[in-house]
């Protein structure tokens, strides 16, 4: 098998999600409706069976949000038509004067077969522009390639002594190789965890503050060199291949909050525990006993009565399992709406929740809503009820400035009188593993400093008593704290 047949199998493994700067093929279009911008074409970044990514320019003044509906949407690669039809917006990350919306179809699939059949039709034209993304990489300073080289180097030694350990446990029989490999993860994953968390913060202090121009060539040939090995944890995996149209979905949520050691490999187990143990994945965990703390201290103000709580973009709501699990006598206490615009998350929180509920006597309500229907409500307390709490843990991230002032001042309007709001956002500041999120697995967050969520939340009215910004011990998870 030659390179290129190597380099052919190595698309059709990756989940069938192909980023289109890798094939020689003309660019593949979009053009379609959406409620705010009208008709608008852009150009696709990259795609999977039943999701893509898209680079669109919005008209000034109109705000794209996750949640909302692309309808006569149509795919062109070249002269070929490769889907037609309606998708829905799941994240919406802001890139210069240009926005990439994660988006997931609604029905039908992408003829990749289409897809991978052009990347066969390589034109003069098309040789050349290769042999010139070439000399961008050539362009790459020597001291990033030479540090590129040296990390493969760690981690194909790594994985080939892995290999070759799990190898000479094939005769035991399944309880104790299983067994076996657990002590062996265990035994690898301090050194190994503390070597990658160490390769994370130097990919950063050799690309931070890079143009978007140069960290796309770094990209490319960062992925070309390290992409094979994260792959090889389910949840790094899951984060590259999108699968419901966006990275951080509920089900990556689930995979932090659940036991680490999970991969086809030794190798890959390990790489698991890092990519769910580095600093942004510890801090995720940290939400769950933030916000339950948060809440205890809510219904311990209010001696008695039910306490109103929301969570916006709930996810799978771990925060309120964990808390009714360890504090099963404040479960009649409290009226709890679970929002999301995922409708698998709001069908998860309902099916593990609801018995939970019935046992300790919380009231739950699940509620599958977009963040456009939120936006433009004339008062969410209409739909939701005066609340004396609300939170969002994760939302905030991935909205630009606009939207994120529009929603908070939403949420704000929705509390009582001494309610209390927690925005929860990643801290541009502490955040070291965000080159290696973005690097490794095409997952951008809107990043933001204290001062910045401060300065969002302004022009609040009527002006809140508290406005601080908090965190969890990590310091990478920050929470706009604000009381009414």
């Amino acid at each position: 098998m030659d390179s290129e047949q190597r380099r052919r199998r190595s698309q059709r493994l990756r989940g069938h999600r192909i980023r289109l700067d890798s094939l020689r093929i003309q660019r593949v279009l979009a053009s379609g409706h959406h409620s705010a911008m009208g008709s608008f074409d852009a150009d696709v970044d990259d795609l999977s069976a039943h999701g893509l990514s898209l680079i669109v320019s919005p008209p000034q003044g109109s705000v794209v949000l996750a949640g909302d509906r692309l309808s006569r949407l149509r795919l062109t690669a070249g002269s070929a038509t490769v889907y037609e039809g309606t998708a829905q917006v799941r994240r919406v990350t802001e890139r210069a004067d240009a926005l990439a919306l994660g988006v997931e179809l609604e029905r039908g699939a992408i003829d990749l077969d289409a897809i991978y059949a052009l990347d066969t039709r390589s034109s003069f034209s098309e040789r050349l522009q290769i042999l010139h993304e070439g000399r961008a990489h050539a362009e790459l300073s020597t001291e990033f390639k030479a540090w590129v080289a040296d990390y493969r180097a760690y981690m194909d030694s790594l994985k080939r002594f892995l290999d070759t350990e799990e190898a000479t446990l094939r005769s035991l029989d399944k309880w104790s190789r299983e067994e076996t490999i657990l002590q062996y993860v265990r035994e690898a994953q301090g050194p190994v965890v503390e070597t990658l968390n160490a390769a994370s913060t130097r990919l950063g202090d050799l690309v931070n503050g890079l143009d978007e121009s140069a960290h796309r060539h770094h990209r490319r040939y960062y992925q070309d060199h390290i992409l094979e090995y994260y792959l090889q944890s389910p949840f790094l995996r899951r984060a590259y291949e999108k699968p419901l149209g966006y990275a951080g979905d509920y089900e990556m949520m689930n995979m932090l909050y659940r036991d680490h050691v999970e991969g086809d490999s030794i190798f890959g187990k390990l790489i698991n525990v890092y990519a769910c143990q580095e600093p942004a994945a510890r801090a995720n965990i940290n939400r769950i006993q933030f916000l339950g703390q948060a809440i205890r201290r809510v219904v311990d103000q209010r001696p008695s009565g039910r306490v109103q709580i929301a969570s916006i973009g709930c996810g799978p709501a771990r925060e309120i399992r964990s808390l009714l699990a360890d504090y099963p006598e404040v479960g009649e206490r409290l009226e709890i709406a679970l929002i999301d615009q995922d409708e698998r998350a709001i069908r998860f929180c309902e099916r593990t929740l609801t018995p939970i509920a019935n046992h300790t006597g919380a009231r739950m309500h699940f509620i599958d809503e977009s963040i456009r229907k939120l936006l433009t409500s004339q008062r969410i307390a209409e739909t939701l009820g005066d609340q004396h709490l609300i939170y969002s843990a994760g939302l905030f991230d991935y909205l630009g400035d606009r939207a994120f002032r529009l929603l908070l001042s939403r949420l704000y309007e929705a509390l009582i009188d001494g309610g209390e709001l927690y925005i929860g956002n990643v801290n541009a500041d502490a955040h070291r593993n965000r080159w290696t999120m973005e690097y490794g697995s095409d997952w951008y967050l809107n990043h933001r400093t204290p001062d910045e969520l401060r300065e969002l939340a302004s022009d609040i009215a009527p002006r809140p008593k508290v406005r601080e910004v908090t965190s969890e011990p990590t310091g990478v998870n920050l929470f706009l704290h604000m009381r009414k």
